[in-house]
């Protein structure tokens, strides 16, 4: 991103990115230690195909942190990040079917996902800046660089060509009584 040239600005970012994927690097290697569980446990809340659907999540939830801390693919790693929170979030906290201490958890659980929702939507909005493989790929600038041998072609032209005055047919009136 070419406006945040900042230090402070991109150490933000940087943090973001780092913390998000704190976020989810624990819950990762559980599943990834228990897939199997975290499949049945899906199919039992009532999830089609949850062994499909746990082996996507834990797939988002180990490389989503991944691209998240090197900066790769913003939009893609956070829409599946959220795709993954959305449905383990909506399946597994339910809070509002409990009573007691329990709800009282899972309502906790539940809103700290609304805020690591948060953080991913403002992932994807503002992207990764400038301490991110993405930025060195492009070359730090935030732009890509243009092809060799290739001219950049303005996107509208810096003058506009004048437009030549419609003609218009002169016709003697004495020419128009003869026709009739």
């Amino acid at each position: 991103m070419g406006e945040f040239k900042g230090t402070g600005v991109n150490g933000v970012l940087l943090l973001n990115r780092l913390l998000l994927a704190g976020c989810f690097l624990p819950a990762a290697i559980g599943r990834i230690a228990n897939i199997s569980g975290f499949a049945a446990t899906l199919t039992m809340k009532g999830v089609p195909y949850g062994d499909v659907v746990a082996t996507l999540i834990v797939l988002a939830e180990v490389f989503g942190p991944l691209a998240l801390v090197l900066g790769l693919a913003p939009r893609l790693s956070a829409s599946a990040l959220i795709a993954a929170l959305v449905v383990t979030t909506g399946t597994l906290h339910r809070f509002w079917e409990y009573g007691g201490l329990t709800r009282q958890a899972e309502q906790a659980v539940f809103l700290s996902h609304l805020g690591v929702l948060a953080g991913l939507l403002f992932y994807a909005l503002t992207g990764p800046g400038a301490w991110s493989w993405q930025a060195w790929w492009s070359g730090f600038g935030g732009q890509a660089k243009p092809a060799k041998g290739k001219k950049r072609q303005p996107s509208r032209p810096r003058s506009p060509k004048p437009r030549p005055a419609p003609v218009r047919q002169v016709v003697d009136e004495d020419e128009m009584a003869d026709a009739a």
